[in-house]
């Protein structure tokens, strides 16, 4: 037996509405309704910007604009974020092209990718293919994964990481010290960017300096040769803090909230 429940059913309808949109997207149908957004990304040494983080959208006049925590899930439970995953790549890349063509050519694109993508065989070439077919330095892209994906299959992903790592692609591990984490593997992995998750980076605002584990994060990322960034910077007490304990970039919205494209430019020319 099951009871009617109203908001169930609204649910339900509107996971399938999702999944309808992220098969046109997927398809070609509609790629408009999938776009990206950038955030900078503050370096603290020389207070430049050094790059963007591409960060996925989407908006169809039925549903309106759909946050990531609704879609990606569906994304990655349907195999839709395989095909997705691959446009989300391009858009990232051919925006990169055009920051060099209008004379930005040290910044870098960080791109979001899934495990899922991750270990299809098709990953690596496909990757190349863009990166050559759209002329731009492969040094000037990092691709953001979750530490979980470590999980299970460790040994393949981080014999993927080293094939990336050589070709002078940089991998970010995204917000660490939240999933899986085993200080023996993280040592050993093809990793060069640790990206430290908002959840320490709030607690600056409600801890005494000496009772937060943010400084301590930093120090061991640093020990095993990593770059750390702060995710989630909203105030000054957090991002003084940050540069105290010599962390080496930054994002949030004290630095900037995600930029379209175009506010991208405006930004960059604002701020020199």
């Amino acid at each position: 037996f099951c009871f009617f429940d109203k908001k169930l059913e609204e649910m339900i309808l509107r996971e399938e509405d999702i999944k309808r949109a992220l098969g046109r997207v997927a398809s070609g149908e509609d790629t408009e309704s999938l776009y990206l957004q950038y955030q900078p990304i503050l370096d603290l040494k020389s207070n430049k910007v050094s790059g963007f983080e591409a960060l996925a959208r989407l908006k169809t006049p039925k549903l309106g604009f759909v946050p990531p925590l609704d879609f990606i899930p569906i994304a990655e439970e349907t195999k839709l974020i395989i095909p997705i995953g691959d446009l989300i790549i391009i858009k990232a890349i051919r925006f990169l092209k055009e920051l060099k063509e209008k004379g930005y050519e040290d910044l870098t694109i960080a791109i979001n990718v899934s495990a899922i993508q991750l270990l299809r065989s098709s990953f690596l070439p496909n990757l190349y293919g863009f990166i050559k077919k759209m002329e731009v330095d492969p040094t000037k892209i990092i691709l953001e994964i979750t530490e979980s994906v470590f999980a299970s299959d460790y040994a393949e992903i981080n014999e993927l990481l080293d094939k990336l790592k050589n070709t002078g692609i940089s991998v970010a591990i995204n917000d660490f010290g939240t999933g899986y984490s085993s200080l023996a593997r993280e040592r050993e992995l093809n990793v060069s960017i640790l990206k430290v998750d908002r959840f320490f980076i709030d607690k600056l605002m409600e801890l005494k300096v000496e009772e937060a584990i943010t400084g301590d994060i930093i120090s061991m990322a640093h020990k095993l040769g990593h770059i750390v960034v702060a995710e989630g910077v909203e105030y000054e007490k957090q991002l003084q803090y940050l540069k105290a304990l010599d962390c080496d970039k930054v994002q949030g919205y004290y630095i900037s909230r995600p930029l379209d494209e175009d506010k991208v430019i405006k930004f960059l020319k604002g701020i020199n």
